[in-house]
């Protein structure tokens, strides 16, 4: 009871400096000094108070950096009972640029400076990150990927499923498009951020970049391979009111659900999948054919080759790769993600305890509570096979699934436990076994006959 009165206040708190950033106008001041190596210095305001300034408040398109004299516009805010510079820009208000003159071989160098004095928070034991992806059947031609948190510098650690379809039939090796996105995400998301240090213009690019590379890749070997990709970028950040708090960021193109479980063992979907029926007139003028259910089909072939044409089933409106999907200039499938901030925790008791991500198929057959339920049934048992929590949950959606019979066959599930929440994970699992004990024994007993003694002497 204590610790959570402690979370709703700090809530209301930061709830009260949102309210009072909003009210407030901004203040011009002057840098006074900043230590481009340590990331962080003062400023004067107009009355020659001295206010700090840390270079995660700088909004920049580039390095964040101030240099001596320079005039700048900010927020006054407050860190720690001290006054603190937040939101800084230039005196317009418009993004601090970097300096244009600076030479290509300053900025490499002090990339490299950010890189080396970066310290990754989730690599601290009391604050990592486990995490384990589960696919059914293993097909050669929708082959599933998992990145289980591959570190991205600056920001944190990325975990990926790449949900693959439609691959090249009577190829081997699997599905390309997903084994690509696997090969090539985290790397291409660290240089996007490199070049804009935006959390979700990042995330947006790397997406897009690899679309178009692989687009590209799929002409050349005359390749259909795609794939449905979510993305969950945790990241060490500071919140509005400068206190340290982890950030969760989701990215999806595809069907696939991200899923958290709250401290009461419930499950709370934090993005929809990009379901064809959404786009039904738009596919039907392209030329797909559109089941009653809103499932999608496109016949394709090969130009200018002598192979008969193949009927391709669209699991998503969006979707990396995919060629026979976008070949007509009407179709609406693209490969732009959806990217949202979905949680911002400060690592206390009362906040969510391990994500799940689903893929479509396996929410076709269990309902979100269910999928919840079988990951916690498999995370509190004493598994014979010495699986960590976060493996056996993975595999119990996906088989509890696949008992169910969905059409497709293609399950994936991927569990990520955030090991701060590790004993409250832990006193939830006790409780629901506790649970159980109790109801079993009711059972029992309600099932236990009476005494025929009690009905012969009354």
């Amino acid at each position: 009871a204590a610790l959570k009165r402690q979370f709703e206040a700090a809530i209301a708190t930061d709830e009260a400096v949102a309210r009072q950033k909003q009210a407030r106008g901004r203040e011009i001041g002057t840098v006074q000094m900043y230590d481009k190596a340590k990331g962080f210095g003062f400023i004067f305001d107009s009355d020659k108070e001295k206010l700090f300034v840390h270079q995660s408040q700088i909004i920049s398109p580039g390095f964040r950096r101030l240099d001596e004299n320079q005039k700048v516009s900010f927020l006054r805010g407050e860190n720690r009972g001290k006054p603190w510079a937040e939101d800084v820009r230039n005196p317009d208000g418009s993004p601090i640029a970097a300096e244009e003159e600076e030479s290509s071989g300053l900025a490499k160098k002090r990339r490299q400076q950010l890189k080396e004095q970066w310290r990754n928070f989730f690599e601290i034991p009391q604050y990592a990150l486990k995490g384990y992806g589960e696919s059914l059947p293993p097909t050669i031609f929708n082959q599933d990927s998992f990145v289980l948190g591959e570190t991205v510098p600056q920001l944190g650690k990325v975990f990926v499923m790449s949900h693959g379809c439609c691959a090249t039939a009577n190829k081997n090796g699997g599905n390309e498009c997903s084994a690509y996105i696997k090969d090539k995400l985290p790397k291409v998301l660290t240089k996007a951020y490199e070049e804009k240090p935006d959390t979700a213009v990042a995330l947006t690019a790397a997406i897009e970049t690899l679309e178009a590379e692989f687009m590209e890749r799929a002409k050349m070997k005359s390749l259909t391979d795609g794939a449905e990709v979510s993305v969950a970028l945790l990241v060490h950040a500071l919140n509005a009111a400068g206190q340290p708090c982890v950030q969760l960021w989701v990215a999806s193109t595809g069907t696939c659900v991200a899923l958290l479980c709250s401290n009461e063992g419930a499950a709370a979907r934090v993005n929809e999948p990009h379901a064809t029926k959404k786009e039904k007139a738009k596919l039907e003028e392209a030329g797909f054919i559109v089941k009653e259910d809103g499932s999608a089909e496109v016949v394709f072939a090969e130009v200018g080759q002598h192979k008969p044409s193949s009927m391709f089933h669209l699991p998503s409106a969006r979707l990396l790769g995919g060629r026979p999907f976008k070949t007509s200039k009407k179709s609406p499938v693209h490969g732009r993600p959806e990217v949202r901030k979905v949680r911002e925790w400060r690592c206390v008791a009362g906040e969510e305890l391990f994500l799940l991500l689903c893929s479509a198929e396996v929410l076709s057959v269990l309902s979100d509570a269910d999928a919840m339920n079988a990951a916690l049934d498999a995370w509190g048992s004493n598994n014979a096979d010495g699986l960590d929590g976060w493996e056996a949950a993975a595999k119990a959606v996906v088989r509890t699934a696949q008992a169910q019979g969905p059409a497709r066959d293609t399950l994936a599930c991927m569990a990520v436990q955030f090991w701060w929440q590790e004993k409250p994970l832990q006193r939830l699992l006790a409780r629901r076994a506790d649970r159980k004990k109790s109801g079993a024994a009711g059972a029992v007993a309600a099932a236990k006959p009476k005494d025929d003694l009690d009905d012969m002497f009354g």
